[in-house]
């Protein structure tokens, strides 16, 4: 055995422990050496003593008094510090110098920072795999020059998955490496820093300290797993807190199923838990995290359970109770105490205050103007827009251009807002998460705390993230991204949010060396809606293969599932919420799910009518939107007993407009009878006398059969021979992505509720006293929409309006998340499912019950056929493409017929600007105006279609500009 010179007394000793010897028997050595180090840490078991610092340095649950001496470290022999193979320590060394005996044959790896990335790729499994190398280093990546890397980019520029690529090679450099580059002498950091916390260097060739009580440890620097090497094995998690507990067993007192059991004992890293509906997804979080606790013994302040909403944190909280310290938060929560430097993350100047959205459009009124209209919200796309480019990183300049004119001067608009925040020291819901994430880029101080707040992430509903809560998530669990996901790919139904299976299914390659752990059990659920949900699902292309079933010995009963046929939906859902309740069902125990909300406000109302209790899902607002508003002012025209009343007429003669001009309008309401109608259209030219006398037949038609129909013949024919579902189509269709009840909704909606009161005169008063005085009882029968209840379940669920223009939505561009959508309604119920198609059944139906006849291709969203109501289906066949025109420079118009209508909208325009007080361009530009010209549109559903003209425009100036340019044809 070699010789080893001693630092503390000068002779030669026969092995290190001889070494460390000398050092603990020497009272004047230790006394001197504890002199020089002050004074030495005190301990606290229960971990409740965690002090925070800005550094986040805690306390283990043993006192010492000795200090170990750094001479003492660097007096053992060069491969000393090697440790057994199993932990797989590195070494780095200058270019050329050969390494210790221990690293002789292992690969060497020369580090240049140009190919960081390449370097990051190629060196992450290794890591993972703790294999030993070489790594050979020049002056710029040393250990006392770690990168802080600074990253001012627009987010939009690095999307979710952005790494700091040198900081995380620097990790996988240095975390588990022994240093013979800083000094002759080989040496190891995590001894250095047990050192400084008190520990006592090994007295043995085994272990790299020892314990009070004499248990000797190694210090671990790789990745966070369970190795078993028959000695004590302290985690870094734990030494850069000043912790010295060894990690304790991989083993849980809990009682799960083996599929739940092989996740809550992963033996570490990251991992992705696929966890379909009713497989106990809260139980694995939360057994997770009571394991890593108690049993692995992790410091609790570098833990952090991730929920996705209040709700869902609550829940938590109260399910890990006996868990002192464990940081349990949604991402807001976790952005906001990032941006105000709340423990344990590192503090920071001032504190931040948080606006609701009332603020909000306070601040937006400031910037941008939009003419007041009665009955409408201006601001709320603008809202929109701005979660958009916040939460979903999209570029502001895209999302202007996207919405086809309806957001002129967005990109400026966004970046007003955010510096208003800014000057304000404010906080919207979003800019919790987007401001945490650009001072985790700029600031490497905030940034170190935050990481080491959040070493281990449990991260729930992990599909619904947006690409902002994607990016957050791996900047706080970087470098080393040790983040158990626990989602569920098939439940992934915000995609208007920027939500995909893509982060399920491209988990490994976001989190690189990630564990598979698919929960495969539905404890929820019926064994026939398990089956359903299955088939149905395997439907879809974009998911995670896997295996759902229902628990084995549970009885099959086919009753569990019911569909309902018949094209009276309404009485079918409150025909089947009476039978529940006469089965001894509570209220509360029973839920009716839809897509959209307005389809239940005829089940509201007839339930309100049986004196059952609902948690109220319609109220007043319904009645302002603004198909439902044109068509409720028709039919008071058609039981007005002859007399017409100004503002009906207004708002009738634009829906649909018909191509009248807002004089001709003007004159049209100054009428009180048909009869008046019609003698201005005899004083008037021939172009607007047939407009008037189109209108003036139309209301006739209607009160004629006001006189011996129900309500629900006389709004059929406002929406089929009126024309008003044709323009509300052509409204729906010129809008983004999808995310509420459309116009055309809300009309389907409202013959519903005509059905519920046969006498179209006193309808409209009735229809308001229903949703403004009906109570909301908290204990009765649940409304809800599909995507507001994920996460929740019910013994009862009836899944109402499951038709054909709903599931999939007529205007959905994704059929695969459609489909999810179902499987979400349907496995909420954990007694019986009751699925209620009405006259139309959605094919998704069908596909509960029959296997799918072939295997499915790779298709991207928005490929696959859509179902179109009607009402589209024949606007899409009358609106041909616009005849192509020969281009011509923006401005230029040559033909005269095109250049005398284009003069003609730009002094409308230039009449708009000055009564809605907006600058032109705000109106139209120029090059939507000649777009106008050259293609004379004739119909909504054309105009819509032209670049420049969304859904508010249309709504504000479509029937005006279709009326200018029928004007042009005469």
């Amino acid at each position: 055995m070699a010789q080893i010179h001693c630092g503390n007394c000068g002779g030669v000793h026969q092995s290190a422990g001889e070494v460390r010897d000398c050092f603990t028997r020497d009272p004047d050595a230790a006394s001197q050496l504890e002199n020089a180090s002050g004074a030495s840490p005190t301990f606290d078991n229960d971990w409740s003593g965690e002090n925070w610092s800005g550094e986040d340095v805690g306390t283990t649950d043993w006192t010492t008094t000795l200090t170990s001496p750094r001479s003492a470290l660097l007096a053992v022999p060069p491969d000393f510090w090697a440790g057994p193979d199993a932990l797989g320590r590195s070494i780095v060394v200058r270019s050329g110098v050969a390494p210790p005996l221990p690293w002789a044959d292992a690969p060497r790896v020369q580090i240049a920072v140009s190919d960081a990335a390449a370097l990051l790729q190629s060196l992450w499994p290794r890591w993972l795999a703790r294999e030993r190398l070489v790594f050979e280093l020049g002056d710029d990546f040393g250990p006392g020059t770690a990168p802080e890397q600074v990253e001012h980019r627009e987010l939009w520029e690095l999307g979710p998955g952005f790494a700091l690529v040198e900081e995380e090679l620097h990790n996988l450099i240095w975390s588990n490496s022994v240093d013979a580059w800083s000094t002759d002498t080989p040496t190891w950091h995590l001894a250095e820093l047990a050192a400084n916390a008190g520990a006592t260097p090994a007295t043995t060739d085994v272990g790299d300290v020892v314990l009070p009580g004499g248990l000797p440890a190694y210090l671990d620097g790789g990745p966070l797993r369970q190795i078993d090497i028959g000695v004590a094995l302290v985690h870094r998690f734990g030494v850069e807190r000043g912790a010295y507990l060894p990690l304790g067993a991989n083993v849980t007192a809990a009682t799960l199923a083996p599929d739940q059991l092989a996740a809550v004992t992963h033996p570490g890293g990251p991992a992705r838990i696929i966890a379909p509906a009713g497989s106990g997804k809260t139980r694995v979080l939360t057994e997770r995290a009571r394991l890593l606790l108690q049993g692995w013994r992790l410091p609790p302040s570098s833990v952090t359970l991730v929920a996705f909403n209040r709700r869902a944190a609550d829940e938590m909280v109260a399910r890990t109770g006996d868990l002192t310290g464990l940081q349990v938060r949604t991402l807001n929560a976790v952005g906001l105490a990032i941006l105000d430097g709340r423990p344990p993350f590192a503090r920071r100047d001032g504190r931040l205050s948080v606006i609701d959205e009332r603020t909000q459009r306070r601040i937006l009124e400031g910037l941008v103007t939009l003419p007041r209209r009665v009955n409408t919200d201006p601001m709320a796309p603008w809202l929109d827009a701005l979660s958009v480019t916040r939460l979903g990183l999209a570029n502001p300049a895209d999302v202007e251009r996207e919405a086809n004119g309806d957001l002129d001067g967005f990109a400026d608009v966004h970046r007003r807002y955010r510096a208003a925040l800014a000057e304000q020291g404010a906080l919207d819901f979003d800019e919790q998460i987007v401001r945490a994430i650009e001072v985790l880029l700029s600031e490497p101080r905030v940034r170190r705390a935050a990481q080491r707040a959040c070493r281990v992430l449990l991260v729930d509903e992990f599909q619904d993230l947006t690409p902002a809560h994607l990016l957050l998530i791996r900047l706080l669990g970087a470098p080393e991204q040790a983040t158990f996901a626990v989602g569920d790919d098939d439940q992934t139904i915000y995609g208007y949010t920027g939500a995909t299976p893509r982060w399920l299914i491209d988990y490994a390659t976001l989190f690189p060396g990630a564990g598979d752990h698919p929960l495969q059990v539905n404890y929820r659920c019926p064994p026939a809606v398990v089956e359903a949900a299955d088939r149905l699902l395997r439907r879809n292309a974009r998911r995670v293969p896997k295996v759902i079933s229902a628990p084995i010995g549970k009885p099959m009963d086919n009753q569990a599932l019911r569909v309902l046929a018949g094209p009276d939906a309404v009485s079918l859902t409150v025909s089947a919420v009476l039978t529940h309740l006469s089965d001894g069902a509570q209220p509360s125990d029973i839920a009716v799910l839809t897509r959209v909300n307005a389809s239940l406000a005829a089940v509201q109302v007839a339930l309100s009518h049986r004196d059952i209790p609902v948690r109220k899902a319609v109220d007043e607002g319904y009645l302002n939107r603004t198909g439902v508003r044109a068509a409720l002012a028709w039919l008071r025209l058609a039981t007005g007993n002859g007399q017409l009343r100004g503002p009906d007429i207004t708002e009738t003669a634009r829906r649909p407009a018909r191509g009248r001009t807002l004089k001709l309008v003007e004159w049209m309401a100054e009428q009180r009878t048909v009869a008046g109608l019609r003698s201005l259209a005899g004083r008037l030219a021939d172009r607007d006398a047939v407009k008037i006398v189109a209108y003036a037949e139309d209301v006739s038609m209607l009160s004629g059969l006001a006189t011996k129909g129900s309500t629900e013949e006389v709004l059929r024919a406002v929406r089929d021979q009126v024309g008003l579902d044709e323009a509300m189509d052509a409204l729906d269709s010129s809008g983004g992505a999808l995310r509420g009840a459309t116009q055309t909704d809300d009309l389907d909606a409202l013959l519903a509720l005509a059905a519920l009161h046969p006498n179209p005169a006193t309808f409209g008063a009735w229809l308001r006293d229903q949703l403004r005085d009906q109570r909301d009882d908290p204990e009765g029968v649940t409304l809800a929409t599909i995507h507001s209840v994920k996460g929740r379940e019910w013994p009862h669920v009836i899944v109402h309006e499951a038709s054909a223009g709903l599931l999939p939505h007529r205007l959905a561009e994704d059929v695969e998340e459609e489909r999810r959508v179902f499987h979400v309604a349907i496995t909420r119920g954990a007694i019986t499912v009751t699925v209620v198609p009405g006259g139309a059944p959605s094919p998704f139906v069908d596909e509960l019950r029959t296997e799918p006849s072939a295997p499915v291709r790779n298709m991207e969203p928005g490929r696959q056929p859509l179902v179109l109501s009607a009402a589209r289906a024949r606007a899409v066949a009358a609106a041909a493409p616009p005849a192509a025109m020969p281009p011509t420079a923006k401005g230029e118009v040559k033909d005269p017929a095109t250049a005398a209508l284009w003069e003609s909208l730009r002094a409308w325009r230039t009449q708009r600007s000055k009564a809605d007080r907006l600058p032109a361009y705000v109106i139209f530009h120029d090059a939507t105006l000649q777009s106008i010209a050259e293609t004379r549109p004739t119909s909504l559903m054309a105009l819509g279609r032209l670049s420049g003209i969304g859904t508010t425009k249309l709504e504000r100036y479509g029937d005006e500009i279709l009326a200018i340019v029928d004007a042009a044809r005469s």
